[in-house]
Formats: structure tokens, C-alpha cells, sequence
């Protein structure tokens, strides 16, 4: 959680985060708000929040919640670039896969 806010915090030029999102298997619902409420801080600056490569369990997430319009997804990064440059923004590409200490759910144990 405080790896992403400090990301935001630091790249105030550059509001526009994109974050792969494609390890993530699960998310909580206090996750989600965090991801939500960056998105919030993001827009509030004139940025966006962009998650890409989301699985089907996070799309679900974020279809059942109606949280799509504060957090599009993006099917990989070339998808997410390529509207970003239509839309000519600019971007900060976010991995946190291999941060130990973030907000996402680890896989449960077998």
C-alpha cells in the first residue's frame, strides 16, 4: 500500500501510472479501495490510474463493483500505451510483482 502511494507521491510530473497487474491472482476488498483511491488522488491532479493485464478474477472484481470508470484495464501494456498515446499522455510504468511488501493477497497455501 505505501509502495504505490509513494510511487504516485514521486511522480507527480508524470500522473498517469500505468500498473501491471498481471501477477496478481487475488484481491482483497481493502485492496481494491487502496486502487481506488489512488485512482481518485490521480484524477484529482489531472492523472489516471491504468491496470493491465488483469486475470478474470480481477476483472470480475472490478466489473461487480462498478469500479471500471476509475480503473480501466487493459489487456497488456501495448494496450494501455497504445491509448495512452492516442490520447497523447504521458505514462510511469508501475511493476510491483517483485515488491515483498505490498497490498496484494498472497496465493493461499496447498
Amino acid at each position: 500500500m505505501s509502495c504505490l502511494a509513494s510511487v504516485i507521491r514521486c511522480r507527480a510530473t508524470a500522473p498517469t501510472v500505468l500498473l501491471d497487474v498481471s501477477p496478481v491472482e487475488r484481491l482483497t476488498f481493502n485492496s481494491l479501495t487502496v486502487l481506488v483511491r489512488k485512482a481518485m488522488h490521480l484524477r484529482s491532479v489531472g492523472g489516471e490510474l491504468l491496470l493491465t493485464g488483469p486475470g478474470p478474477t480481477l476483472r470480475k472484481m472490478v466489473d461487480r463493483t462498478g469500479t471500471g470508470s476509475l480503473l480501466p484495464l487493459f489487456t497488456d501494456n501495448t494496450a494501455a500505451l497504445r491509448a495512452l498515446a492516442e490520447d497523447g499522455r504521458t505514462w510511469c510504468r508501475v511493476d510491483l510483482s517483485a515488491v515483498p511488501d505490498t497490498f496484494f493477497t498472497a496465493p493461499p497455501l496447498q
